[in-house]
């Protein structure tokens, strides 16, 4: 009688072994950042440029800008956004956060593009930059880019960093 009652504790282990592995392909799976069971925000495309064109495309982009640059534009394409997600885009130089953009999405895919420029409409200050985009407060992408120096140029700061 033993014999009969440990071969069906045996195939209840399997069935629940089963079941569990199956249980952690599936969360594994749920969990991958560009999986539509996630439903995740995705960055499709994300360029840093000086400036866009007629059709709001970036006009040569690159990690490097000229040294008379008086604007960086951060553009990017988005897809798996639901309406209401917020973006965050965080602009840095030489390490110290210098600007901060916020945005509640409508829709869910699309283009967007933020400015980073000085009050005075000077040049912005030769040096290294990064710009993050967050959504949800979760960090998505860090873009590194720099501006070149202008020889015999006025080297200034950025506008205050944030506190």
């Amino acid at each position: 009688m033993t014999r009969g009652v440990r071969q069906n504790h045996t195939g209840v282990f399997v069935a629940m072994g089963f079941f569990v592995a199956g249980l952690m392909v599936f969360l594994s799976m749920s969990f991958r950042a560009d999986n539509v069971i996630a439903a995740s925000f995705r960055l499709d495309d994300v360029q840093i440029c000086e400036e866009l064109d007629d059709g709001l495309r970036p006009v040569n982009p690159g990690a490097v800008l000229s040294g008379d640059a008086k604007q960086a534009c951060l553009w990017f394409e988005y897809s798996r956004a639901r309406e209401g997600d917020s973006l965050e885009i965080l602009w840095n130089f030489d390490g110290r956060a210098i600007q901060k953009d916020s945005y509640r999405l409508q829709e869910p895919e699309g283009t967007r593009a933020f400015y980073l420029l000085r009050d005075d409409g000077t040049s912005l200050p030769g040096g290294a930059y990064t710009v993050s985009i967050s959504c949800n407060g979760r960090e998505r992408r860090l873009e590194r880019f720099s501006v070149e120096a202008v020889s015999g140029g006025l080297s200034g700061e950025p506008d205050e960093a944030l506190d």
